[in-house]
């Protein structure tokens, strides 16, 4: 049995994981257009209405049509929300990070949903599932969801959208079930080796001991995870509040070594991409809908290809 997760990673405050990120905007990346010269705000404004209009009615609509069911895994029962056209070949699964539930995706899955399967659901001992006496390890939260799709029906292959630490769980969830996964999509995802790249910023930082099972690498080991399926990482554009216990340089050092690994990530597949949510923090699912539901749907073209 693996290290149990009973808390968020040190270092957490800086990119976000402690709370909610104040960005908010329309999705913009980098090879998003620049706005005409000459264009007044009160008309580009005008312009997004009717685009803006329609994204909430359909997030109204198909909310309406979600299926939230209590489906049981061994011992305990998950909550599951599920909603969309179940003969789409694939179904894209939305994993929450540590101590989140399904209700980080609320702006993002009823827009999906008009698209393809989608899925979320909350792990034992969060949200609206059972609660479970001891925090889980990764492998058991992997075997979790592996029998938790079996049995609530939902068919692969699926494209894993995991947040923060989440990146780790699709990551680990498709070393143990390769054939199941069509694509991955990570939202300012975790890296196994960001406890001790940031030990080398910070030496006056907590750094990871565990064995291989470990969530977080220990000293100098490397991640050797690589797929063939695509992917794309999206990191966030705004850095996080500096942390006072360190000084300047050390703080963007931090943000430096960050966004080193996201790009990392990306490059873990021939079909990576990686992109930048310019006005989100960490949590780019609340900040930039948009900008995930277009990523998802990235996917979903290349997986039919």
């Amino acid at each position: 049995m693996g290290s149990r997760l009973s808390g968020a990673p040190s270092y957490a405050g800086l990119m976000g994981c402690n709370g909610i990120s104040q960005g908010s905007g329309t999705m913009k990346t980098r090879m998003a257009k620049s706005q005409p010269a000459g264009r007044s705000f009160a008309s580009h404004r005008r312009s997004k209405l009717p685009h803006l209009l329609a994204f909430a009615l359909l997030a109204t609509a198909s909310a309406a049509l979600a299926e939230q069911r209590l489906v049981s895994v061994g011992n305990r029962r998950l909550s599951i929300d599920c909603d969309g056209d179940r003969s789409r070949p694939e179904t894209v699964v939305l994993i929450a990070g540590l101590g989140r539930t399904a209700q980080d995706w609320a702006k993002v899955q009823p827009a999906v949903a008009g698209f393809v399967r989608v899925c979320s659901y909350d792990r034992a001992g969060s949200g609206e599932s059972d609660k479970v006496d001891q925090p889980q390890s990764i492998d058991e939260t992997v075997e979790d969801l592996q029998r938790l799709l079996r049995a609530a029906g939902e068919k692969g292959p699926y494209i894993l959208v995991g947040h923060s630490i989440a990146g780790i769980y699709c990551r680990r969830y498709a070393t143990r079930f390769p054939r199941d996964v069509a694509g991955f999509l990570f939202l300012d995802s975790s890296h196994e080796e960001q406890m001790w790249r940031l030990h080398e910023v910070d030496p006056k930082g907590p750094t990871p001991s565990g064995g291989r099972d470990d969530v977080f690498f220990v000293q100098g080991r490397r991640l050797d995870w690589h797929t063939n399926a695509p992917l794309i990482v999206i990191a966030q554009g705004k850095p996080g509040p500096p942390m006072p216990q360190l000084t300047a340089e050390q703080n963007a050092g931090f943000g430096r070594v960050w966004r080193e690994l996201q790009q990392d990530l990306a490059m873990r597949s021939p079909k990576g991409q990686f992109r930048v949510a310019d006005q989100s923090g960490h949590f780019i699912q609340i900040d930039q809908p948009e900008l995930v539901v277009q990523a998802i749907r990235d996917l979903v073209q290349v997986a039919n290809r």
